[in-house]
């Protein structure tokens, strides 16, 4: 039998070669499984690729395994209200819990049917019905949302939440999306219980255990695993995408068709979505530093045609979307490996 490539090219896989992120996965896990938990929410937060769904993910599945927990995933484009209150009765059915009432489900409504006569019809009273008799059969639930965003549907979920919570109902929710997404979700007065919502900002992976899961992979040396995981960076993405080229790799060297087959997919499925995303001011800041050979601050201005005020908010805002950081005292680079040779590759479009 052939064996299979460890690593995983595929969005919010959890891959067979992964660097697990204990810290993390065991604060959310101890917490939520406390006899008092000291939250019920936590928001993971980090650049695209920093692995936050894989983390929710794991820490779902975690959960799941748990006989009281149930878990419920929503996407953040759906009607949220209704969706919950649907797969919740069919996740109660699914571990053959069975509730006293019946679920009828059509693409335009849904509707609670208890006895012959009482009919609700409103997805908060159904919703909430479903909790309080999960409740009773001493089942925690876990709400889990991929990659919010600044939507209606978001804030209106947010608010039947809150209630729920304020109710004094045990019910969990892990939410991850882009730190933007989430700053503005914050500041909106519908969403404000996420404010005291603790946040968990995912840094990149340390390379010491990069360069051993590599080692272990495939069975190199010291010298070689570590130069391979000092070109991810501790980006997570590039981990996965890196080790699934080198797998591939006929020499399992680290030569130009290898650097080229790397470059590559991360332009097309990484930097390219990342630089879209950028304002007009930031993305001439990166070129600048891309064209400065000192990364100094004062050249970078120059370059980039900014006064010193301007620059710092701008500056701020790239290493807080982990694109750069600082490497020395009035000195920035790119956060995100082959970040430069990216814009070069991009830069006959400028």
């Amino acid at each position: 039998m052939v064996k299979s490539n460890p690593f995983s090219l595929m969005y919010g896989r959890i891959p067979s070669s992964i660097i697990e992120r204990t810290a993390e996965f065991k604060t959310i896990i101890n917490t939520f499984t406390s006899d008092t938990p000291s939250t019920l929410a936590y928001t993971i937060t980090g650049i695209r690729g920093a692995g936050k769904t894989v983390l929710l993910r794991a820490i779902a599945r975690e959960l799941q395994e748990k006989n009281d927990f149930l878990v419920v995933d929503l996407n953040a484009q759906e009607e949220m209200i209704s969706s919950f209150g649907q797969k919740l009765f069919y996740e109660g059915r699914r571990i053959k819990l069975f509730f006293d009432f019946n679920l009828t489900i059509d693409f335009k409504y849904v509707q609670l049917e208890i006895g012959k006569d009482d009919k609700i019809n409103n997805p908060e009273v159904i919703g909430e019905r479903l909790i309080k008799d999960l409740e009773k059969k001493n089942k925690r639930i876990l709400i889990t949302i991929d990659e919010v965003n600044n939507t209606q549907d978001i804030k209106k979920f947010a608010n039947f939440y809150q209630s729920m919570v304020g109710k004094g109902y045990h019910v969990f929710l892990l939410m991850t999306g882009l730190k933007n997404n989430i700053d503005v979700l914050v500041e909106s007065s519908a969403t404000s219980f996420l404010s005291r919502t603790p946040k968990i900002t995912l840094k990149p992976l340390d390379l010491v255990d990069i360069a051993k899961e590599y080692k272990k992979v495939f069975s190199i040396d010291d010298v070689k695993a570590f130069s391979l995981a000092k070109l991810t960076k501790g980006y997570a993405f590039a981990y996965q995408v890196l080790g699934y080229h080198f797998y591939e790799s006929a020499s399992r060297e680290i030569d130009d068709e290898l650097l080229d087959q790397y470059d590559e997919y991360l332009r097309k499925n990484g930097y390219g979505v990342i630089w879209n995303e950028l304002t007009d001011r930031e993305k001439g800041l990166c070129i600048a530093i891309h064209n400065s050979n000192s990364k100094d601050t004062n050249d970078i201005m120059n370059l980039a045609d900014l006064k010193e005020s301007n620059y710092q908010n701008y500056r701020s805002s790239l290493i807080s979307k982990g694109i750069i950081e600082v490497v020395g005292y009035g000195k920035v680079d790119f956060a995100l490996p082959r970040f430069d040779e990216f814009i070069q590759s991009i830069s006959v479009y400028f």
